[in-house]
């Protein structure tokens, strides 16, 4: 398991910045911003959930994943991984949408 220093908080924006033969259907979304999600118990701290601008949690990803394929826009100052007794993240009021 990876130390706490190591785990990405949730809240916290990314932004895709490249895609690669890997992962080719990352490609159209380059330039596109997510926040990362509370974590999973039944997950795990590997497994991150990239949450869109409408709130959902869309797609997840992991940590060898996130550090080559993302950059962090703003790391977060949450303390609370799982989320526990906290709300799912709200709609954003204004898209991180990259421009195209």
């Amino acid at each position: 398991m990876k130390r706490n220093l190591d785990i990405i908080p949730p809240r916290s924006v990314v932004e895709l910045v490249r895609a690669d033969s890997a992962a080719p259907r990352w490609k159209a979304n380059v330039g596109r911003r997510f926040r990362i999600g509370f974590y999973g118990k039944q997950d795990g701290l590997d497994c991150i959930w990239l949450v869109n601008d409408a709130g959902e949690y869309e797609q997840t990803t992991d940590h060898e994943a996130l550090s080559k394929y993302f950059k962090i826009i703003k790391r977060s100052k949450e303390k609370d991984l799982f989320g526990t007794n906290r709300r799912r993240l709200p709609r954003l009021r204004t898209s991180t949408h990259a421009a195209s």
